[in-house]
């Protein structure tokens, strides 16, 4: 998944996305295959011995023989992966029933959590175990536990499930009353989403809860809709309801829409995108939460594309509201000149600096963890980077900017440039630190490149300013 920042004068807010890969060790497998070349290898220094006045050929026994051992290994090696695959969650799961009781979970809870992900965080030696709460096998929307262990210990608890769910159901069978395209047709109603035809069912999951329908000219990517138990009334009773995801052409919005899957009403909304406006009164900066679509960003445009000349960045100056300032009407948040501000966190979270992917070298706002543009005109699409005024390292972006006006402008006043350059740095700046206190490539961070440690890949965020 895409991130999107849209923001005025370039501050960056929240994103609190995990994404996680698992690793299969294969190291049985490998074994199984060793062994296997050794007999062969064997039985071809037996038939082939210079000793023997005549050389025996192979016989049906012996090509036999090794088939069955070749299929042996095949067999074995497909056993190995699967466990492999299974361990990480079966392991975690161990350890949620062995601190069972310092968790707080009870027996009921214990049988209805699934692990949505774990993976091994190397800066604190501790096992990282997020922990779902389902019923019925269907996800409790938002009630998740963040666990860490330590020499199979609980040292950290983050997060709360729901207790007695028999009771806030109502002994609900979990069978909607109304079909994923209904909520569908609901929510882009409630949205105001303008729709000429609903959109057909591209795949369904083997129960029917987790469908994809196509994205038509509706939304920019393909629209889900995921079976649920939603809170409400703070926890007190709980509702059965679709969660339509769509991402509407016509806004910056990325909506999230739990509707009623018995009665078809909107039971609430969420919007993943995120607007920022420092304009408001000194001290009450106003952050109105919205949802935002993700587009493909294809440098297509000459600016876009423009210089990515220099072979290595290993210099560069930006004017910005310095860290930890959160805005220019903060305590330190007047505008200066910070220089290689990658290296206050150096080692893995900044082995490529800011500027390159790993591949690329560029001259303009991107690189590994972030592309920042404009989109003035709201289109999702390829829009203006904060540019460096010199086309080869060191790089400059020193952009003085008057807040008296718009902050679009650009002339005589360089403010979209400041801004730009200043969503740059933050994002940045928010992945290094991140990175230290261990939202690595294995945690699922957003980078273009993962150089190898683990990870996905190839997301990194897509920060539009001014949207």
């Amino acid at each position: 998944m895409r991130k999107e920042i849209d923001c005025s004068y370039g501050v960056y807010p929240k994103n609190n996305q995990y994404y996680h890969l698992f690793k299969a060790p294969f190291t049985g497998a490998f074994v199984l295959f060793n062994r296997l070349l050794l007999t062969i290898k064997k039985r071809t220094l037996r038939h082939q011995n210079p000793f023997v006045s005549k050389q025996r050929p192979y016989t049906d026994q012996s090509i036999q023989q090794m088939k069955k051992s070749f299929l042996f290994f095949l067999f074995a090696f497909s056993v190995v992966t699967t466990f492999a695959q299974l361990s990480d969650n079966d392991r975690a799961m161990q350890l949620v029933s062995k601190n069972r009781e310092q968790i707080g979970l009870t027996e009921m809870q214990l049988n209805n959590v699934q692990v949505s992900n774990t993976y091994f965080n190397s800066s604190s030696n501790t096992q990282l175990v997020y922990l779902q709460q389902a019923y019925l096998d269907l996800p409790v929307y938002n009630q998740l536990l963040v666990l860490a262990f330590k020499n199979d210990q609980l040292v950290s608890k983050a997060g709360s499930l729901l207790i007695s769910m028999e009771k806030k159901t109502k002994g609900h069978s979990g069978t909607p009353g109304i079909s994923a395209d209904q909520a569908l047709v609901t929510a882009m109603k409630d949205r105001k989403i303008p729709f000429t035809t609903i959109p057909s069912v591209l795949s369904s999951n083997d129960k029917g809860n987790l469908l994809t329908f196509e994205a038509l000219d509706i939304a920019r990517e393909n629209i889900t809709a995921e079976l649920m138990w939603v809170p409400v009334q703070d926890g007190a009773s709980v509702e059965l309801a679709w969660q339509i995801y769509v991402i509407p052409t016509t806004s910056s919005d990325y909506w999230m829409v739990r509707v009623n899957a018995i009665n078809n009403s909107v039971i609430d909304v969420s919007n993943l995108t995120v607007y920022c406006n420092w304009d408001a009164p000194k001290g009450n900066q106003v952050c109105t939460d919205h949802t935002h679509s993700h587009d493909d960003k294809q440098a297509t445009s000459t600016q876009q594309v423009l210089d990515e000349s220099p072979s290595l960045v290993n210099n560069a100056t930006y004017r910005v509201i310095p860290f930890p300032a959160e805005s220019p009407i903060h305590t330190g948040g007047a505008h200066t000149l910070v220089t290689n501000p990658w290296q206050s966190a150096p080692g893995n979270a900044t082995s490529l600096n800011w500027h390159s992917n790993g591949t690329i070298d560029f001259n303009y706002t991107r690189g590994n963890n972030v592309w920042v543009q404009e989109d003035v005109n709201g289109n999702n699409g390829t829009g203006t980077p904060g540019n460096s005024s010199t086309p080869a390292d060191p790089l400059n972006f020193d952009y003085t900017p008057n807040f008296t006006a718009a902050p679009t402008q650009t002339t005589p006043n360089p403010n979209q440039q400041f801004s730009l350059t200043n969503l740059f740095y933050w994002n940045n700046v928010i992945h290094d630190i991140s990175y230290v206190y261990g939202f690595d490539e294995p945690a699922g961070n957003f980078q273009a490149s993962n150089q190898g440690r683990g990870g996905a890949g190839n997301d990194f965020v897509y920060a539009d300013c001014q949207d």
